[in-house]
């Protein structure tokens, strides 16, 4: 395996781990920087600057102290109870973020002219049927998916982009500051790839295959980011729960499904990995229980759900980011550890869910 392959399979890794539902549907870029118009470039420049930077440090961290799991990560970066803090804050908000998935799915049903629990219920059997099987159902998702969503960013912006800046305008008056709601999403986003990125040293061990990486990584995402925002931005946030879907309903049936499954797609990939995280957290996978697990859990999301996708996004994802937020300064101030030659091993056999999933399915 050459040097540019490791670099590659390292950003998409760092791709796949960010990119969920509502970053797929419009409505994340929505609400953290395209209703802010022209300022929201700006802030989607900044952030895309520091999941680059950072997410590379983060990576190097890990490598550094020889990461067994990201609690390994916050008891270096901010002591044991912020560990333990951070470990229920991130299984909690897991808990959500599966809600947020099938409720997703519900809305792009109804766009589709069907009912919402259809696509909600249906997403959520299908999710327990894929995960019975354990890390063989789920394994290759993110990298079919990726690809697709870049090809549909740039459709989106050949049909429907303004044809100057000054059409950038938001229809209605922004809320908060952009800076930030730059900072936020920044924040959250990292907080939830830590689980992946701390451990990402036991597939590649090279310092300079995880700095490039995290940097082409971080990249790739304000790029497909601003792919969307120009969209977003020039709409003025038209569509309610999935806008982007909305904007796709003159292209023709064709176009609109091959969208419509993308962003499904997009939705069963981020629902499917958390699932099988929070499910190995409750127990191992390979007890018998553990597709009764998964079962549980996506009956409780299905409940979370009913609050409505664009809700939950509006309220949960930048609350998350504002708890994230305090994580990001000691992370931009605090000098890279020295590193470990002998590390503990006293954690090693346990790791986040999410570490696990990806540690086991390579």
């Amino acid at each position: 395996m050459n040097e540019v392959f490791r670099v590659l399979t390292v950003a998409a890794i760092y791709i796949g781990t960010v990119i969920g539902a509502g970053f797929a549907s419009g409505r994340e870029i929505w609400e953290f920087f395209s209703q802010y118009g022209t300022a929201g470039t700006w802030g989607l420049f900044y952030s895309t600057l520091l999941l680059a930077v950072l997410g590379a440090k983060v990576m190097e961290w890990g490598r550094r102290i020889k990461a067994a799991s990201y609690q390994d990560f916050l008891h270096s970066l901010a002591g044991k109870w912020a560990g333990r803090g951070g470990d229920l804050i991130l299984t909690v908000f897991l808990l959500f973020l599966l809600g947020v998935m099938l409720a997703g799915s519900g809305a792009l049903t109804v766009q589709l002219g069907g009912r919402w629990a259809w696509g909600c219920w249906g997403t959520a059997l299908l999710a327990v049927l894929v995960l019975s099987r354990r890390l063989e159902g789920i394994k290759g998702v993110n990298l079919v998916f990726i690809p697709l969503l870049f090809i549909a960013g740039i459709i989106l912006n050949l049909k429907t982009a303004p044809s100057s800046p000054a059409q950038l305008v938001p229809a209605a008056p922004a809320k908060g500051h952009w800076l930030l709601a730059a900072l936020q999403y920044t924040a959250y986003n990292l907080v939830l790839a830590l689980p992946v990125l701390v451990t990402l040293h036991r597939l590649h061990d090279n310092a300079a295959v995880l700095r490039r990486g995290g940097i082409l990584g971080g990249v790739s995402l304000g790029v497909l980011a601003f792919l969307f925002h120009r969209v977003m931005a020039a709409a003025g946030g038209s569509g309610g729960e999935l806008p982007l879907f909305v904007l796709t309903a003159d292209w023709g049936g064709l176009w609109r499904y091959g969208y419509a499954l993308v962003l499904w797609g997009e939705l069963f990939s981020t629902l499917i990995a958390h699932g099988y995280g929070l499910a190995t957290r409750i127990g191992p996978a390979e007890s018998r229980y553990f597709t009764l697990s998964v079962a549980v859990l996506m009956v409780v999301a299905v409940i979370i759900g009913q609050v409505g996708f664009g809700r939950l996004i509006m309220v949960l994802y930048p609350f998350f980011g504002m708890v994230s937020f305090f994580l990001l300064l000691p992370l931009l101030l605090k000098p890279l550890p020295a590193p470990q030659k002998n590390p503990g091993r006293k954690r090693a056999t346990r790791g986040s869910p999410i570490s696990r999933f990806r540690a086991e399915s390579r």
